[in-house]
């Protein structure tokens, strides 16, 4: 009698061995089919849009200029990416007019015609007097508190000597009232014509940029304009800012063609 009760025990004991097995093995292959279901792919345009992104960061500090070669192997060695990938990234730059490829020789930092800065400023003028139309009626004390401490650091760092710092300050303080007008599209249309503006500005002699603290200085007298809610000051203050600078980058690169007979 004892030996027929202990081998039932043994077989139930059996049974839920056998039992917490399966178990354990179904468990192991749900959370190996959740893992699976969860992982998502590889998204490629994330690779490219890194590339682009160095790439954009690149021509920002100067480090690839107007008639630079873009060598595609030496890129994609760099970071650790295939050319393909590189290749992409080159190609929306192309598409935004950054560069240009040449056939048997290669991609190229675009150096910009007369004719390409004129349509630039004649934009950027539009751009930054609508913004100004917008910001002036409604600025505050914090706007105007932020918009001087963009032009502090920027008469720092051009009292340093530092171009492409000025620059970088200059275009910050442009974008921001873009940004401060309130008017998306205005801001996103601003933002992909700096880029143009860097290639146009790298362009001229260091020597036309000897009076980067007078510049930066001066837009000090826009702050003001616009801390007083003073709009068609504002406006004008723009407009004679952005010709001037079109006119020195004229005087550099060449003048634009005329349209007509």
């Amino acid at each position: 009698m004892r030996n027929i009760v202990a081998l039932r025990i043994y077989l139930v004991n059996i049974r839920r061995a056998n039992y917490n097995c399966v178990n354990r093995g179904w468990d192991v292959h749900m959370r190996n089919q959740l893992l699976i279901d969860s992982l998502q792919p590889v998204d490629q345009r994330g690779l490219h849009e890194r590339v682009l992104a160095q790439l954009l960061v690149a021509i920002r500090n100067g480090q690839l200029q107007p008639g630079e070669h873009l060598r595609e192997a030496e890129i994609a060695e760099r970071l650790g990416l295939s050319r393909g990938t590189v290749r992409e990234a080159i190609r929306r730059l192309e598409q935004e007019g950054l560069v240009v490829s040449q056939p048997h020789r290669g991609a190229y930092i675009a150096q910009l015609a007369a004719g390409d800065a004129a349509e630039i400023y004649s934009l950027r003028r539009v751009l930054e007097v609508f913004a100004i139309e917008l910001l002036v009626p409604r600025s505050s004390a914090e706007v105007v508190n932020g918009l001087e401490a963009i032009v502090r650091e920027m008469v720092a760092v051009a009292e340093s000597g530092n171009r492409i710092g000025h620059l970088q300050l200059d275009l910050r303080f442009h974008e921001q009232l873009c940004l401060l007008s309130r008017h998306r599209t205005l801001h996103h249309t601003w933002t992909g014509l700096a880029l143009k503006l860097w290639l146009v500005n790298f362009q001229l002699p260091s020597h036309l940029d000897s009076d980067l603290v007078s510049r930066a200085t001066a837009h000090f007298e826009l702050v003001e304009l616009i801390r007083a809610g003073q709009t068609a000051a504002a406006i004008f203050w723009i407009q004679q800012h952005v010709d001037n600078r079109s006119r020195r980058v004229f005087d550099a690169i060449g003048t634009p063609p005329t349209s007509g007979g």
